[in-house]
């Protein structure tokens, strides 16, 4: 992306949740709804895009109205492109039972903690600070898998490992070098790395999507902090980021707020990236 070339005007917004949207406690802060709702009254899409599953994204899209405008989620760090007002999957990338069965067979031989997402509910190899964490996060029911051989037959929309941040560092640079060509590799939180289906990376999601509705990518301000949003900061036309965003999102953001996610970032960079056009 030419960050020195001026920027079509913004037709779609795109949003990580967690620390970006997202205060701490898990709540959308009055400031940032009202920026939200202005950008709406401007015929602007809102689109909300997470490592989370539809079950974790639905209430922040009620809480915004997303569902009743009809537009779109993107989730499971772009594996699903989801219907807001519906909550139907119109795309659904999966990994095939056969390789999951042989990342978790090698995570379960190294002794990684993994969990899998299915039909709303988280389900762990061993019950774990970060799976309780995720419960909490996510506000999905939490299981320890009792049959592997059952779980693990069917394709799945991702594996997600967790541990101390250091381990994830360092496992992540080793998954990406074996298994980079068949899966995608990130990290949501520096605790938390997922394997995903290849083209299931936020900034792929919202190059179909843009396609779908008939839009340009320069015409997409995105906003996230860590690296699994790395790839839509990079495709957007509007990439930015709030202060707490990792080095890397923040060296390749066209806006960096000075406010934190605590701070009210999305309301601050909406009103930098909306206010030039109001006029359009």
């Amino acid at each position: 992306m030419n960050r020195n070339k001026p920027a079509a005007p913004i037709k779609l917004i795109a949003l990580d949740l967690d620390d970006t949207l997202l205060r701490a406690d898990l709540t959308i802060s009055e400031e940032n709804k009202r920026a939200l709702q202005w950008a709406e009254n401007m015929g602007i899409h809102i689109v909300l895009a997470s490592g989370r599953n539809y079950h974790s994204m639905r209430r922040y899209a009620e809480e915004l109205f997303i569902h009743r405008r009809g537009d779109y989620l993107i989730g499971s760090n772009g594996a699903q492109l989801i219907r807001a007002s519906s909550g139907r999957l119109i795309e659904d990338l999966k990994l095939s039972a056969a390789f999951c069965k042989e990342v978790a067979s090698d995570l379960e031989r190294k002794g990684y903690l993994w969990q899998l997402y299915i039909g709303g509910k988280i389900y762990c190899n061993r019950m774990n600070k970060w799976a309780i964490m995720d419960q909490e996060f996510t506000g999905q029911p939490l299981e320890v898998i009792r049959d592997f051989d059952t779980i693990l037959s069917e394709d799945q929309t991702k594996i997600l490992v967790c541990g101390e941040p250091e381990q994830i560092e360092a496992l992540y640079q080793g998954l990406v070098n074996r298994i980079g060509d068949r899966a995608e590799i990130v990290t949501s939180k520096p605790y938390f790395l997922e394997i995903l289906p290849k083209g299931a990376t936020k900034g792929a999601a919202l190059e179909r999507l843009t396609a779908r509705l008939g839009l340009d990518m320069e015409s997409v301000l995105a906003i996230g902090d860590a690296r699994n949003d790395y790839d839509m900061i990079f495709k957007a036309g509007w990439g930015c980021a709030p202060a707490n965003a990792a080095d890397e999102i923040r060296a390749i953001a066209r806006f960096v707020s000075a406010r934190t996610n605590e701070e009210d970032a999305v309301a601050d960079i909406l009103e930098w990236g909306l206010t030039p056009f109001l006029n359009i």
